[in-house]
C-alpha cells in the first residue's frame, strides 16, 4: 500500500476526530475508555504538576535519519508501517489524552507502533510481555495493573495505557532526557545503569554507538523517533528541513 503526503494528511485528521468504536477487549459498541477508574499506582505519583510535553520530533541525529529514509523506502518496513498506523488509526486519540494528562508527550501513543503493531492481544513469543505496550508481568503490576490467570489488564487498552505512562514517567524522571528512556524502556532499567555506569557521562548516541546498549535497543530509539517524525506534524520544531520533510512520501 502507498501513502502520500495526502493519506497521510487524513490520517491524522481521522486520528483526532475517530468516534467511538468497538471495544477490543469487551466486544461493545463504545470507547474502551470510558468510565474507568485509573489503576491504582505501585509507584508514588508525582507531587508537583507534570512538565510540558516536549516535541518528540525535534529530536535529531544522524541514526535518525537512516532509520526515516528506511520507513520511507523499505517495501516490508514500508507495509509494516502502514498496517500498523491503520490499525491505530481509532485509537491514537485516546492514547494521547491518557499521555498529555500525565504530562507526557502525546507522540508518545506512537510507542505501540513498535512495541504491538497496535495489537491490543499482542503476546511476545518470550520474555512474558503482552498488549499494545508489551508490558512485562512484573512492570505491569509494578505500575498499578493486574495481571494473573483469571486477569490481564496489559490486554485493556486504557489501563494498560495508564501503566505505560507511569513508567515513562518514572524512567524520564530517572534519566533526564528520552532516548534514555525509551532505550530503559525496550532493554531495561538495568541494562541501561550497567552501561551508564562504564559511562557516566554517555548519551544515548554514544552508548549505541559503543555497543554499550543491545543492538535492539540502539536501532529501536532511532527507529521510534523516525516514525514520530514521519506519522505527527513537525513544522513546530522550526528546522530548516520540516518543509522538505512534509512533502516527502512513503512510497
Amino acid at each position: 500500500m502507498r501513502v502520500g503526503r495526502v493519506a497521510l494528511v487524513a490520517m491524522l485528521v481521522a486520528f483526532g476526530c475517530a468516534p467511538a468504536h468497538r471495544n477490543l477487549l469487551h466486544d461493545t459498541v463504545a470507547s474502551p475508555y470510558a468510565s474507568l477508574p485509573p489503576a491504582p499506582p505501585a509507584v508514588a505519583p508525582h507531587a508537583t504538576p507534570p512538565a510540558p510535553p516536549v516535541a518528540l520530533g525535534c529530536e535529531q541525529h544522524p541514526s535518525i535519519d537512516v532509520w526515516e529514509e528506511k520507513l520511507r523506502s523499505h517495501h516490508q518496513l514500508r507495509v509494516t508501517t502502514d498496517e500498523s498506523l491503520e490499525r491505530a488509526e481509532r485509537l491514537l486519540p485516546e492514547l494521547r489524552r491518557l499521555l498529555e494528562e500525565d504530562g507526557l508527550p502525546p507522540s508518545l501513543a506512537l510507542l505501540p507502533a513498535v512495541e504491538s503493531s497496535f495489537r491490543t492481544h499482542a503476546r511476545a513469543p518470550s520474555g512474558g510481555s503482552a498488549g499494545l505496550w508489551q508490558l512485562r508481568g512484573p512492570t505491569a503490576r509494578r505500575f498499578g495493573l493486574t495481571v494473573n490467570r483469571r486477569r490481564d489488564d496489559r490486554l485493556h487498552a486504557a489501563r494498560a495505557t495508564r501503566a505505560a505512562a507511569r513508567y515513562l514517567r518514572y524512567l524520564h524522571d530517572r534519566y533526564g532526557d528520552w532516548p534514555l528512556t525509551l532505550a530503559a524502556y525496550n532493554a531495561g532499567e538495568g541494562r541501561v545503569d550497567r552501561a551508564r555506569a562504564r559511562q557516566p557521562e554517555a548519551s544515548f548516541w554514544e552508548l549505541a554507538a559503543t555497543g554499550g546498549l543491545p543492538r535492539i535497543s540502539a536501532d529501536y530509539v532511532p527507529r521510534f523517533l523516525a516514525l514520530v517524525r514521519i506519522a505527527d506534524d513537525e513544522r513546530a520544531c522550526g528546522r530548516d528541513d520540516a518543509a522538505r520533510r512534509a512533502d516527502l512520501v512513503i512510497q
